[in-house]
């Protein structure tokens, strides 16, 4: 068993937490915007693959108490770098510094960090490796808080939020970690029907689908970071990757987007077909008003503009119109509305059964429940 930490948003440590417990981890311990754990080899292989939540899983190689640059680079120095990647693969170092007034910048650490591990292969082999800061092969993380210092490589490479199934062009998507980090913090059951009445680009359709038939986010990902470690085990990865295929289970019910911009439904399709899930996800062109509505129960999770493009007449009709739809058509659902927009929510007209805080991008949003039962209506007028 070995220790790792897994890099997440704000607000989604408890669901990923879950999804590591799925997993077998062991020594689960809830961090801000992280989860720490411990496992073997052939699971943190399928942790990269399957998590929906984590950003990236890293494993600490060093942590030392660090009063000032060259403490850093002593430390880093001492450290057998050649153990993890070779001469002829590139690297890149990223940082990031709180409290520690001996660090003007993050970039300062970064670039300690850098010489450290230059002049280490450069002592020992005559020359320094490559650092690629747009596509490196080994990634080596530099988390300095206070004067303790953590010093990490990175299992996953890119963000694992890069599921490779966007085809771009959306204004605003959104992160597919959130995305699915609110599809499992919402309690759907994975049987009853979900909409998502302004899908966008469908990364809330297209999340719920892999969730719904178990397929691991990350499966068709050639390369992660732990590909260019020394010791990195093909025969394992190739287990991990069969065991999470076997994984997956058939599902026979429908997902439902829609939205009123035929760009971006076009867009939507397209992602759909490239994650695999194209014969589990209806996507159409319509006014969410419009829209016929599945039988209930069922679940909706949305995330409507919060006011970037829309004058605040505008958006608080926007907002008042899903209220009057919730409550009109969608009797026997729970509503889910993610939204950084108090005044406009006000509109919706019913108060939710639980707020949750989360961020999107820079954003502090708030996740909230509806339960649209009977009667809804006048107890949400009345209060």
């Amino acid at each position: 068993m070995e220790y790792y930490i897994a890099k997440t948003f704000q607000g989604l440590e408890e669901v990923l937490s879950e999804e590591l417990k799925g997993l077998g981890a062991q020594k689960i311990q809830i961090l801000k915007r992280a989860v720490s754990f411990e496992c073997d080899t052939l699971t943190l292989y399928k942790a990269n693959m399957s998590l929906r939540t984590a950003l990236h899983i890293l494993y600490p190689i060093a942590v030392e108490k660090v009063r000032n640059a060259d403490e850093l680079y002593k430390i880093v120095r001492a450290i057998n770098w050649q153990r993890w990647f070779k001469l002829e693969q590139t690297y890149a170092v990223k940082a990031i510094v709180n409290n520690n007034e001996s660090f003007n910048t993050p970039l300062y650490a970064a670039l300690k960090t850098k010489d450290a591990i230059a002049d280490q292969f450069r002592q020992i082999t005559g020359e320094r490796p490559n650092v690629d800061k747009e596509n490196p092969d080994v990634i080596v993380h530099v988390h300095i808080f206070g004067i303790q210092c953590t010093i990490s490589i990175d299992s996953s490479g890119p963000s694992l939020h890069r599921r490779g199934y966007r085809s771009g062009g959306h204004a605003a998507p959104l992160n597919e970690i959130l995305a699915a980090g609110m599809v499992l913090m919402s309690g759907w059951d994975r049987e009853s029907t979900l909409v998502d009445f302004m899908c966008g680009s469908g990364t809330i359709v297209t999340e719920a689908a892999l969730i719904a038939a178990n397929k691991a986010p990350n499966l068709r990902r050639k390369m992660f970071g732990f590909h260019y470690w020394k010791n990195f085990n093909k025969e394992l990865f190739d287990q991990a990757r069969n065991e999470l295929m076997e994984a997956e289970r058939e599902w026979d019910h429908w997902i439902i987007g829609s939205d009123i911009d035929a760009r971006a439904i076009n867009e939507a399709r397209q992602n759909i077909v490239n994650a695999g899930v194209d014969d589990m996800v209806r996507v159409s062109v319509s006014d969410f008003r419009d829209r016929p509505v599945p039988q209930a129960p069922g679940m909706i999770i949305v995330n409507p503009p919060y006011g970037e493009r829309l004058r605040p007449a505008d958006l608080e009709a926007l907002y008042k119109g899903i209220g009057d739809t919730l409550k009109q058509k969608y009797t026997g659902y729970t509503a889910w509305v993610l939204t950084a927009n108090p005044e406009a929510t006000k509109k919706v007209g019913l108060r939710p059964t639980q707020r949750v805080i989360l961020y999107n991008g820079s954003l502090e949003c708030r996740f909230l429940k509806y339960e649209l039962y009977e009667g809804s209506v006048e107890k949400g007028e009345k209060r």
